[in-house]
């Protein structure tokens, strides 16, 4: 499916190699045999792994010049958007493509492509990571600046289905059927289209911020309280869907790494595992009670992590549904690290402007929604940003507009109110309105 396409470009500035660059991307796909990974039924009708060479893979990067173009921009995104969500070849490869542009004389574009049978978020940094350590490597001539891989993905796939298949992991699988047990609710938010028979994949990116304020507000009292912000921003996710749509047993998605142990840090390859956090409101409690009651959730399900989410499907059972993801509809993910961005502190911002796609998707603006929402959060010079990425065959653009400000405006009354009890919040309609 397109929907597992990675996209990312990478800008280059002064001090740049090409050359030293090109070989550089090669010696990453030497090191990473997942990146010279396809897929192939076997005699027997099995899809397996199969590992290309070098000279099997026949990769490469394609580079354009387009320094002397006006509008050199442009005619890249162009490139990388037609590019961005075309399918890949699962049998045949490469899994990964990718394109170098030269927009000035000093400064590059990279665009990369990976499919997320073969890579995930973290392969991407370490994909970035290991391609500028080999260029500067390479351009000071020295040929050997990492350490060769202790194991690659074959190995832990094999190390994870021998535990399974050996019962080695039935604690987990206990841990997340309990959790899981009974009848499992079913997440539909007010103001829904009708939703398509087979699940589809179109999307949009909107993006907000929390203000300094709120943002340090939220910092403080997740330190006060024993937990991370992670727990802080799940358990205020859950409050926000509860007065959205009076359910009281929420399931929320969230990506897991998968890399508990040393050797697995420096690896390409598709580790990340979902996870799902099931929580059940008591109206009546504070949200300070409720938050105690996530944060305990979320330790336990992240200690039985490297059970694989797919597995988790199979054993409750779960009714197989072609317009539904499997076990629940929305994710929320933090990312992991804060960064310094000397843009994000103009005062259009810091008011909390709503912007079309968001942050972090220069370039690729093609969007498409692999859940009905998923809201991602990231620092950004010290403030809380966040994007929703909505399925448009599901929500209108107005409805997600009102839910971000209700839901930033809620965050803002919560973090005054921290003892009071959950059904005292006021109602989302009056939380929409925008604060002056």
């Amino acid at each position: 499916s397109i929907a597992y396409n990675i996209p990312g470009t990478i800008e280059i500035g002064a001090d740049f190699d090409k050359d030293s660059f090109l070989e550089a991307v090669d010696a990453v796909i030497n090191r990473h045999e997942s990146l010279r990974t396809v897929f192939r039924y076997n005699e027997s009708g099995e899809v397996r792994q199969y590992i290309l060479s070098k000279e099997e893979l026949n990769f490469e990067i394609e580079y354009f010049d387009y320094s002397q173009l006006e509008d050199n921009e442009e005619k890249a995104g162009c490139y990388i958007n037609e590019d961005a969500y075309l399918p890949f070849d699962l049998e045949s490869g490469p899994l990964f493509r990718a394109v170098l542009f030269k927009i000035k004389e000093d400064r590059y574009v990279f665009y990369y492509n990976m499919h997320g049978i073969a890579a995930d978020g973290e392969s991407i940094e370490i994909f970035t990571r290991e391609a500028m350590i080999f260029s500067e490597a390479f351009k000071n001539n020295v040929y050997k600046p990492l350490q060769d891989l202790k194991i690659q993905y074959k190995d832990f796939a094999h190390w994870q289905s021998e535990r399974l298949e050996n019962n080695k992991l039935k604690e987990h699988k206990e841990y997340w059927s309990n959790q899981l047990s009974g009848e499992l609710p079913i997440l539909d938010l007010p103001n829904q289209k009708e939703r398509p028979k087979i699940k589809t994949f179109s999307g949009k990116l909107l993006g907000t911020n929390l203000t300094l304020d709120t943002t340090d507000k939220l910092k403080k009292f997740v330190s006060r309280s024993g937990g991370n912000l992670f727990m802080g921003l799940v358990t205020m996710w859950k409050v926000f869907l509860y007065k959205y749509t009076a359910q009281q047993d929420l399931i929320i998605g969230t990506p897991a790494l998968g890399r508990d142990h040393s050797d697995l840090e420096g690896q390409i390859g598709p580790y990340i595992n979902t996870i799902a956090l099931r929580n059940k409101i008591d109206p009546n409690q504070s949200f300070v009670e409720f938050y105690n009651q996530v944060k305990d959730t979320v330790t336990k399900s992240y200690s039985f992590q490297m059970y694989p989410y797919e597995r988790i499907v199979e054993d409750i059972k779960y009714p197989t549904n072609s317009g539904r993801n499997p076990i629940f509809d929305t994710v929320l993910v933090l990312q992991r690290e804060e960064q310094i961005l000397e843009e994000f502190k103009s005062s259009g911002i810091e008011k909390g402007t709503i912007l079309e796609l968001g942050i972090g998707k220069k370039y690729v603006d093609t969007i498409v929604a692999k859940y009905d929402l998923e809201i991602d959060f990231r620092l950004l010079s010290g403030c809380l940003w966040f994007n929703i990425n909505y399925n448009t065959d599901l929500y209108q653009k107005d409805t997600i507009v009102n839910l971000m400000i209700s839901f930033r405006n809620l965050i803002d009354y919560v973090m005054e109110n921290v003892t009071d009890s959950i059904n005292t919040i006021p109602d989302l309609i009056s939380l929409q309105v925008e604060k002056v």
